[in-house]
């Protein structure tokens, strides 16, 4: 497992070397997920592009680090809601929309 260099390290990685941060971010991501049960990995994989798209839209380090702070948040807030009140979360439903299939072109 590839070790978590200490602050000042990823710091200056961040300053200097950011696409080596970036391989370092995927690298450990990869090896976390990979260590996970079977049963885990889809979904992880799933919030891992979801994360990785909504970064993408960001324009500095401190957009990065807030919008990813909020994802985390969100999440714990809907895990904190389904351990104290599995109740409520059950009763929620989704609508399903039937969509009509493209035709084919000719």
């Amino acid at each position: 497992m590839t070790e978590l260099p200490d602050f000042d390290k990823l710091r200056w990685l961040a300053e200097n070397e950011p696409d080596e941060l970036e391989e370092l971010q995927q690298t450990l991501c990869k090896e976390a997920i990979d260590s996970c049960p079977e049963s885990n990995k889809e979904q992880l994989i799933s919030m891992q592009f979801h994360l990785k798209q909504q970064l993408s839209l960001c324009s500095n380090p401190y957009h990065r680090c807030y919008l990813a702070i909020k994802i985390m948040n969100d999440k714990f807030i809907a895990l904190n809601t389904i351990m104290n009140s599995p109740e409520e979360f059950r009763q929620q439903n989704a609508k399903i929309l039937i969509l009509p299939a493209k035709k084919a072109i000719d």
